[in-house]
């Protein structure tokens, strides 16, 4: 009895313990949703043809349902970089990634920036990120170091180091100093 009374008194603990789960039915603990995948802060990045870093981030990635190369981008950023160092980000506010061809459209305040200071801002414009160009053919506002620019398009190659702005471009130039001379 020493010994039997104190273990069926333990037994009856465990099976009050145990009751809720052996009453009620297993529940699956993950559950998977059917629909189209998305990715939260995605990020992706590789090397060009000449070992030149490029990524692309965003805060949110949806696979296209019925392109599936496409990915859908919200806040996409984009960024290019030389092996010198230089480098252009340019972001939206949406995007459109195509994974075959490289091209991102990027819409709604695309904002390019470079890191000699001269920035620019368009509703739309296409990258290439692989091999470090963009175009537009929407109105852009710029500026920089040097003034500002107001065109209606441009062209951008070699990772933002060459700029081209076209259509009724007009510019506000402020002349650059030269070495070895004093300011006014």
């Amino acid at each position: 009895m020493k010994f039997v009374l104190p273990a069926a008194a333990l037994a009856m603990v465990a099976l009050l313990a145990a009751w809720p789960s052996l009453n009620s039915p297993q529940s699956a603990r993950v559950s998977a949703d059917a629909g189209q995948s998305e990715m939260l802060k995605p990020r992706y990045f590789s090397l060009d043809e000449h070992n030149q870093p490029f990524s692309l981030v965003a805060a949110k990635a949806d696979k296209s349902a019925d392109q599936p190369d496409i990915v859908l981008l919200d806040d996409p950023q984009a960024e290019m970089t030389e092996t010198t160092g230089t480098w252009v980000t340019m972001r939206s506010d949406k995007g459109w990634y195509n994974q075959n061809t490289g091209i991102l459209l990027m819409r709604g305040n695309v904002h390019v920036l470079r890191d000699d200071g001269n920035e620019f801002t368009t509703s739309e414009a296409e990258a290439d990120i692989r091999k470090g160009n963009a175009w537009g053919d929407k109105a852009v506002t710029g500026q920089g170091p040097q003034g500002e620019i107001n065109a209606i398009g441009f062209r951008m190659t070699d990772r933002g180091k060459n700029v081209v702005f076209l259509n009724q471009s007009k510019a506000e130039v402020q002349a650059a100093e030269r070495p070895g001379s004093k300011k006014p």
